[in-house]
C-alpha cells in the first residue's frame, strides 16, 4: 500500500502527532520524526481499524508451527500498546488479529508470552478441543487490556475459580487497575465503532463467553470501586500542650528529638532536649514538619471531671443561678439588698461592689442563688465569670441614666453564655426615671421587651421603695421553673470557685458554686493548683454547714492555699490525688509561664537600645483582699500605656502586705501597692527602715490614677523650643578687638542678649549658638524690639554675611504627660 508521512495521519485522525509517533512505535515501527513516512497497512493495524489487512506470515500454519517467537514479539507490542491506549482512548488491533488468527487455528498467541507460569498451559490444553477456548484463555491472562467485555468478564471468575499464578512484573497491580476501567469504557455496546473498539469482534466474543460454564460477573462495579480513591480525611489536629520542652513535641508529633533539633536550628533557634518551646515556636516547628498542632493551655486543659451524663432518675431539681450585672452605680446591690433585706452596699467602699458576692435566699418556697458582680469597668473579668455559671442574667440599668458602657458588655456576656436575660429597669422612684426610653435604646440592641413583641422581660423596680421586686422575684422564679433546672445531687462534687481569699484568722477561704453533686465535710478537693480537704463549710450569713447540695453557695475553709477565682473543683477519692492532680496543674502552668517568659525573651542589642532610649521602668508588688479584685487590678495595670514607662508587676498575691514583700521592693526599687489590706508584723516598720513606699487603697480607679501620675513622674521634661525674634543681617562691620559685628533690622519678636541663637542662610543652619553682645546706637542694650535696629556679635563665629536670617529662641522644660 501507499506510504503517509506521520503529520498527515495525524491530521486525518485529529490527535498529535506525538502520539501518533508513540502508537506507532510501540507497534514496533520505526518512527522517529512527524516527516517520517510509514506503511498505511502498518497504520491500520497499529490503530486498529477494523478493515486493516493482516501482517504478513501470520495465518494459517506458519501462526501455528514457526511463528512461537513472532508471536512473542506480538504480545509484547500489544501490551505496550495496550499502555498507550491508557491514556489516548485506543487500543491495539495488530495484537488482536493476531489473537483472531490464533483462535481460528486453535492455537494462543500468548501461550508463549507467558512462559515462565507453566500452569496457564497446562490450563489451556485442559479447556477443550476448541480453539475458541484457548484463544479465550491466552487472551484473559496475557492481554487484559486489549480483549472484548465477554473475555474480561471471564477473567475475575476464573481468577477466583484457579489458584493464582505469578503474573509478569510489568503488571503491577496499579496498572491492571487502570486498563481495566478504560477497557469497561471502551467495551460499551453503544460505541462499537471506536478506533480502540473492533465492532467485528466483540459480539462474536460476548457470545462464546455466554457459552462458558463460568457464572457471569460484572467487572465495572468491582475494578471502578478499585480505582477510585476515597478523598483525602482533613488531617485532625495533634493536641500539644503549652509549655512543652522539645522531648514532649517530638513524641506528640511522632518524629525523633533529633530531627526536632535539627528542623530548629534550620529556623534559627538552637534548642536543647529538654528546653522548653513558645506556643508560637511550636506551631511554626510543627508546619515546618507538615503537622497540624493544637496547643493547648492548663485552662483549657484543665484536670476537671470527666464528662458524666447522669440518669434521668437521678436528676433532680435546683435552685437558679442568678448574676446581677450592670452598670457602676446603677444599684445591683441595693436591689440585692432589698430582696435579702440586708445592708452590703453601704459597707462598699465608694459605694462600689469590689468583688463577687454570692447569696442565696428563699422565694415562696423556692431557693434563688444570687451571684452579684461589680459593674465598674475594671471588674471585666469578673463579670464573664459570673456570666458563665448562671442560669439567668438579670440585667440592672437606672431609669434616671439609660444604658452605659458596661451595661452593654453586661448583655454581651450574658449572650455569650446563651442564658436568658431580665431587664430590671431601676430607681423608677426617682423624678428624672424615664423606663420607656431604656426600654427604647435596648429595644436597638436587640432586646424587645415582652409587651413589644420581643421576648425579653422587663421589670420596673426600685431598691429604696422595694417597689416591683416581688413581681422581679415571681418572673425568675417562672423563667427557672421553664428552663427545668436539674443536677445529680448523690454524684461526687464539683463545681466553680466564685472567689477567693486569705484570711488573717481562718487561712486560704474559697467561696464556692456548687453545680453537680453534693459538697460535705472531709471530702478530698481540688481547685486549679491548690488541694485540700473540706475542713469548714459556711453559708453566706456565717451559719455553719455539714453538707451543700446544688446551686449552693459555701464558703469553704481546708485548701492548702489561696485558689484562682473562676478554677474549677472536683472532690476526688482522697487527700493524695487532690495534691497529685493540684502538682500536675502547677507544673503545667510554670511551664506555660516559662513559655510565656521565653517568648517575651529579649537580645542583647534590644537591652543596649532600650538603655540608649532612657526607657523607665516601674516596679510594683500588688496585693489584695481577693482574688478577683487582684487580677481587676493587674488588668488595670496591664492597661496602661507603656511605650515610655515600662510597668512591671514582680510579685502579685493575696493578703497582708509583709515584710517579705518589703524586702522583696527595697531589692528591686519598687512600690507596694495594697488593696483593702494593711502591712502586718513588722512591715511598716521594715518600710520605714528600708526606704520602700506602701500605697493603699480602697477604691480600685485610685489605683490607676495615681500609677499613671507615677509613671509621669518617672519621664523626662519634655524640651520645648519657643522663637524669641527674627532679624535680618543688612550690613557687616568688623572692629580689630571685637571681630565680625552684624547690623541687623528685627523684623519680629525680641532679639535678646544672651539668648540662643542660630544663624539661617538661604534656608540652612549654618551657626547655632548664643549672642554674645547686643548694642543699639552706641549704648549696650538687654532687647530691642521689632520694628528697630541693632549691632549684634555671636559667640565663636564671624562668617556673617548680608541677608543671613537670625533667629532667637529658647528652650523651656514642660513636663510630660502619658498618652
Amino acid at each position: 500500500m501507499a506510504k503517509k508521512r506521520v503529520h498527515q495521519i495525524a491530521k486525518e485522525r485529529g490527535i498529535p502527532s506525538k502520539e501518533v509517533i508513540a502508537i506507532l512505535q510501540r507497534a514496533g515501527l520505526d518512527v522517529k520524526a512527524a516527516a517520517s513516512s510509514v506503511d498505511e497497512a502498518a497504520v491500520a493495524r497499529a490503530f486498529g481499524d477494523p478493515d486493516a489487512p493482516p501482517a504478513p506470515g501470520e495465518d494459517g500454519a506458519s501462526s501455528r508451527e514457526g511463528g512461537a517467537a513472532r508471536d512473542n514479539r506480538s504480545a509484547t507490542r500489544a501490551a505496550g500498546a495496550t499502555r498507550t491506549a491508557a491514556s489516548s482512548g485506543r487500543a491495539t488491533a495488530r495484537a488482536g488479529d493476531g489473537q483472531a488468527s490464533s483462535s481460528a487455528h486453535g492455537t494462543s498467541a500468548h501461550g508463549t508470552a507467558r512462559e515462565p507460569s507453566d500452569g496457564v498451559a497446562d490450563r489451556t490444553r485442559r479447556q477443550g478441543a476448541g480453539g475458541r477456548a484457548e484463544g479465550t484463555s491466552g487472551r484473559t491472562e496475557g492481554g487484559q487490556g486489549r480483549v472484548g467485555a465477554g473475555s474480561r468478564r471471564a477473567a475475575p471468575s476464573e481468577r477466583s475459580a484457579r489458584p493464582r499464578s505469578p503474573r509478569p512484573a510489568r503488571l503491577g497491580e496499579g496498572g491492571r487497575r487502570r486498563r481495566v476501567v478504560i477497557d469497561a469504557q471502551a467495551s460499551r455496546p453503544e460505541r462499537p465503532g471506536g478506533p480502540a473498539a473492533p465492532p467485528g469482534q466483540r459480539p462474536r466474543r460476548r457470545s462464546r463467553r455466554r457459552s462458558q460454564p463460568f457464572p457471569e460477573q460484572e467487572p465495572a462495579p468491582t475494578d471502578t470501586t478499585v480505582v477510585e480513591e476515597a478523598p483525602a480525611e482533613v488531617e485532625e489536629a495533634i493536641p500539644v500542650r503549652s509549655g512543652s520542652t522539645v522531648k514532649e513535641v517530638a513524641e506528640a508529633l511522632g518524629v525523633s528529638a533529633p530531627e526536632v533539633i535539627k528542623k530548629l536550628m534550620e529556623l534559627g533557634e538552637l534548642a536543647t532536649l529538654t528546653q522548653t518551646l513558645s506556643d508560637e515556636a511550636i506551631e511554626v516547628l510543627a508546619d515546618a514538619l507538615g503537622k497540624r498542632v493544637e496547643v493547648i493551655g492548663a485552662a483549657e486543659d484543665e484536670t476537671a471531671e470527666p464528662e458524666v451524663e447522669d440518669d434521668s432518675e437521678q436528676l433532680e431539681p435546683r435552685p437558679p443561678v442568678v448574676t446581677v450585672m450592670g452598670h457602676v452605680d446603677h444599684g445591683k446591690t441595693s436591689l440585692l439588698d432589698a430582696i435579702r433585706k440586708t445592708d452590703v452596699a453601704a459597707r462598699e467602699a465608694g459605694g462600689i461592689t469590689q468583688h463577687i458576692g454570692a447569696y442565696q435566699v428563699t422565694v415562696d418556697g423556692h431557693r434563688v442563688t444570687f451571684i452579684d458582680t461589680p459593674g465598674h469597668e475594671a471588674f471585666t473579668a469578673l463579670r464573664a465569670r459570673g456570666a458563665q455559671v448562671t442560669d439567668i442574667a438579670v440585667i440592672v440599668v437606672a431609669a434616671d441614666d439609660g444604658v452605659m458602657p458596661q451595661t452593654l458588655e453586661a448583655i454581651d456576656h450574658a449572650r455569650a453564655a446563651g442564658v436568658p436575660i431580665i431587664v430590671a429597669v431601676n430607681k423608677i422612684d426617682r423624678e428624672n426615671a424615664d423606663p420607656q426610653r431604656v426600654r427604647a435604646e435596648l429595644a436597638a440592641k436587640n432586646l424587645t421587651p415582652v409587651e413589644w413583641g420581643g421576648d425579653t422581660e422587663f421589670v420596673d423596680v426600685s431598691a429604696k421603695t422595694g417597689q416591683g421586686l416581688d413581681q422581679l422575684l415571681e418572673t425568675i422564679v417562672t423563667l427557672a421553673e421553664l428552663s427545668e433546672l436539674r443536677a445529680n445531687p448523690n454524684a461526687p462534687a464539683s463545681g466553680t470557685v466564685i472567689e477567693s481569699r486569705l484570711d488573717t484568722g481562718r487561712g486560704p477561704v474559697a467561696t464556692l458554686l456548687v453545680q453537680r453533686g453534693t459538697l460535705r465535710l472531709g471530702d478530698p478537693i481540688v481547685a486549679g493548683t491548690q488541694a485540700g480537704r473540706v475542713r469548714a463549710m459556711t453559708d453566706y450569713r456565717g451559719e455553719r454547714l455539714k453538707e451543700a447540695g446544688p446551686g449552693t453557695p459555701v464558703e469553704v475553709l481546708g485548701f492548702d492555699g489561696v485558689p484562682e477565682a473562676g478554677d474549677r473543683f472536683r472532690v476526688v477519692e482522697s487527700e493524695r490525688e487532690a495534691r497529685r492532680l493540684a502538682q500536675e496543674r502547677a507544673q503545667r502552668l510554670k511551664q506555660e509561664a516559662l513559655a510565656r517568659q521565653m517568648r517575651r525573651r529579649v537580645s542583647l542589642e534590644d537591652v543596649l537600645a532600650r538603655a540608649e532610649r532612657g526607657e523607665r521602668q516601674l516596679n510594683l508588688i500588688v496585693k489584695a483582699d481577693v482574688t478577683g479584685s487582684l487580677e481587676a487590678i493587674v488588668d488595670e495595670i496591664a492597661k496602661l500605656p507603656q511605650d515610655e514607662v515600662t510597668v512591671n508587676v514582680i510579685r502579685e498575691g493575696v493578703g497582708g502586705i509583709t515584710e517579705s514583700d518589703v524586702m522583696l521592693a527595697a531589692a528591686s526599687d519598687a512600690v507596694i501597692i495594697g488593696f483593702n489590706v494593711r502591712p502586718v508584723g513588722g512591715a511598716a516598720a521594715a518600710a520605714q527602715r528600708e526606704g520602700v513606699e506602701i500605697r493603699t487603697y480602697s477604691v480600685i480607679y485610685q489605683v490607676a490614677e495615681d500609677l499613671k501620675a507615677a509613671m509621669e513622674g518617672l519621664l523626662e521634661p519634655e524640651q520645648v523650643e519657643e522663637v524669641l525674634g527674627v532679624a535680618e543681617v543688612r550690613a557687616i562691620f568688623r572692629a580689630s578687638r571685637i571681630g565680625t559685628i552684624a547690623g541687623c533690622y528685627v523684623r519680629e519678636g525680641t532679639i535678646r542678649r544672651g539668648a540662643r541663637a542660630r544663624l539661617v542662610r538661604d534656608g540652612t543652619v549654618v551657626y547655632d549658638g548664643r549672642i554674645a553682645s547686643l548694642r543699639r546706637f552706641k549704648d549696650d542694650v538687654r532687647e530691642v524690639q521689632a520694628g528697630l535696629e541693632c549691632g549684634l556679635t555671636l559667640e565663636n563665629f564671624q562668617d556673617v554675611k548680608e541677608g543671613d536670617v537670625i533667629e532667637a529662641y529658647e528652650v523651656r522644660e514642660v513636663e510630660k504627660k502619658l498618652a
